[in-house]
């Protein structure tokens, strides 16, 4: 047996920081303004700079957040062991505000002046939180069970898993101002976004077996996207750019033009690759699960290994460099 594992042909890659998280399981992280926010040694918060991992904050937070976001200066999370939401500030980790929610409460989407909180397998009614101090715009009159909601267009795009429609709803007040019927159910995504915006005025999702479909969020009807010959995984495209990346149930990935709905580029079945790919330069980077990276330019696929054994989620920080999440710590990475 060779002692190095690289696959034939593949290069290493170069490893600019790397951190333990001293978990078990998945690690929650979220990036934006420079930094990273990162749960650890399972009630921790970590603020760290992007650009080297130093720490710059570490505060207490919970149990396994069920959702961490970061957006402009502000972080949000979920603690699963405290029912509530905690708005930090994201250069000092300092608290900012804290809204006490029912138990069960998930999903967690900041759009605008807006934080959305709930429907999570039906368990709890949908909340809108002002963003700036977590007071309570509006709540549904009842529990519901949606899929993660989507705010684009001047609406709130929400659809329950199974179901065979789409709501739109009025950010402001939460008022039902549309619903759009689907051909095929839209599929249940548990942990992943079944709906994505790609403009202001229409969204990408699953439904049925094989099928994405376009969906405005004004008038019309929309239309079929993208039909796989086999199954694909229930959640909805990764988006970057003018292309919209398919992941099938065999491990294959589909990159679609979103203007003229033909393939782009494929890559075949293997490994399963992780939600999401990021444009790092003039390239995209996929991540397979095994701790293998797929760097795609004009000139092919490349591959490269990484010091991980197993990558949960991969995360763009610059123009060259992406952070991988997975086997018990962070590591950010560029090509060798």
């Amino acid at each position: 047996m060779r002692g190095d594992l690289t696959p034939p042909g593949a290069r290493r890659v170069r490893v600019r920081w790397s951190r333990p998280s001293h978990l078990r399981g998945p690690q929650a992280v979220a990036v934006a303004s420079g930094y990273v926010v990162a749960h650890e040694r399972a009630t921790r918060l970590v603020g760290l700079d992007a650009a080297t991992g130093d720490t710059r904050w570490d505060v207490p937070l919970g149990t396994w957040p069920r959702a961490v976001v970061a957006a402009g200066e502000r972080c949000w999370a979920l603690p699963q062991n405290r029912d509530e939401v905690d708005c930090l500030d994201l250069r000092t980790g300092a608290l900012v505000w804290r809204a006490a929610v029912p138990p069960y409460t998930g999903h967690l989407v900041v759009a605008g002046d807006t934080v959305l909180v709930g429907g999570w397998r039906g368990y709890t009614a949908l909340r809108a939180l002002h963003r700036e101090n977590g007071t309570l715009r509006w709540t549904t009159a009842a529990r519901v069970a949606t899929v993660r909601p989507v705010v684009t267009g001047g609406v709130v795009v929400v659809g329950a898993p199974g179901a065979s429609e789409l709501r739109m709803l009025d950010p402001g007040g939460g008022a039902e101002v549309r619903r759009l019927a689907l051909p095929e159910p839209l599929a249940d995504s548990d942990d992943r976004p079944a709906l994505v915006a790609v403009d202001d005025d229409h969204v990408l999702l699953r439904c049925g077996p094989r099928t994405i479909r376009r969906a405005p969020v004004g008038s019309g009807d929309g239309e079929e996207f993208f039909r796989a010959e086999a199954g694909l995984t229930p959640d909805a495209p990764c988006v970057t750019g003018a292309l919209a990346w398919v992941r099938d149930s065999r491990g294959g990935l589909t990159a679609v033009d979103l203007t003229t709905g033909g393939v782009h580029r494929r890559v075949g079945a293997g490994d399963p690759p992780v939600p999401g790919v990021v444009a790092a330069g003039h390239r995209h980077v996929v991540a397979r699960r095994s701790g293998t990276l797929l760097y795609m330019d004009d000139d092919g696929v490349h591959e490269r290994t990484t010091p991980l054994r197993r990558i949960d989620s991969l995360h763009a920080l610059d123009a060259d460099t992406v952070l991988l999440a997975g086997a018990g710590g962070l590591s950010a990475v560029s090509p060798a």
